[in-house]
Formats: structure tokens, C-alpha cells, sequence
């Protein structure tokens, strides 16, 4: 047995909001709330509405995809993200610049913004990314 990634988790001052980008930016349905009979036995096991709303995810249901998933946090950010995603347009090739520029504008109609575009080089290989946050300022590479 070894591990795996199970989520891919944000604090969110809007759970719902930023899981509807992420849904948007992965090309996953958009879910609003939780399916009703999990909402009963939440309710059922004491929580509010407010409390159940304090949570939810990205996710197409299949397992090869990752899972997104978002809980609220009321705090400040005080510094960077120490860890951020990197995603991709393509699963089975790299994205061209122009193939990366149609994703970049795709992602800021959805809400995203553009922080810096990272070009360089890594001994004979070209690196070329785009550094973005998310609606909530979280931050992401699209290469």
C-alpha cells in the first residue's frame, strides 16, 4: 500500500463560491450543495445550514480526478502559500504559449487573476508558466 492524494483542500472565506471557480477551471459539473440525503443526516446529527455550508467541493465522481475540496476559515493570511497547484490544459501533451494565453484569459473570465508570467530556463529546457490566484487570492501556475 502507498499513499495518494485524497483532496486537494483550500480555506475558503467562501467555500461554495471557490468551489465553483475550481469546478469551472477543471471542467468539473458545478455542484450546489451537498445531495439532499447527506444534508438530512447532517441536520439530522445537529449541524445548521451554516454549518453544512462551511464546506464543499470540486469533483467530477471519478476517482483518476482530483478532488477539490474547500472549508471555510474566517482568519487573515499572514504570508504566502508555502505550497500552491500547478495545472494544465492537456493530460497526455504540454500546452504551447498560445495554448496557455486561450487557458489564462478562460480562467480570469471564470474569476482568476494574473499575478506574473515565469519564463526561464532549466539547464537545456524551457520553462514558461503562468503564475495566477484563484477568487481568493491562492495561488496557482498554469503551464
Amino acid at each position: 500500500m502507498t499513499a495518494r492524494i485524497s483532496n486537494v483542500t483550500f480555506h475558503a472565506a467562501d467555500p461554495g463560491a471557490l468551489a465553483r471557480f475550481w469546478s469551472g477551471a477543471m471542467g468539473y459539473p458545478e455542484r450546489i450543495g451537498w445531495p439532499a440525503e447527506e444534508v438530512a443526516e447532517l441536520k439530522e446529527a445537529g449541524l445548521s445550514d451554516d454549518d453544512i455550508a462551511a464546506r464543499a467541493e470540486a469533483w467530477d465522481g471519478d476517482p483518476a480526478h482530483q478532488r477539490f475540496y474547500f472549508t471555510r476559515y474566517d482568519h487573515e493570511r499572514r504570508q504566502r502559500n508555502r505550497m500552491h497547484i500547478d495545472i494544465t490544459p492537456f493530460d497526455d501533451r504540454r500546452a504551447t504559449r498560445e495554448e496557455l494565453e486561450v487557458e489564462r484569459d478562460r480562467l480570469v473570465a471564470l474569476g482568476a487573476s494574473v499575478e506574473k508570467t515565469l519564463t526561464g530556463s532549466w539547464g537545456p529546457y524551457e520553462e514558461f508558466a503562468i503564475m495566477m490566484r484563484d477568487p481568493e487570492g491562492n495561488e496557482f501556475c498554469l503551464q
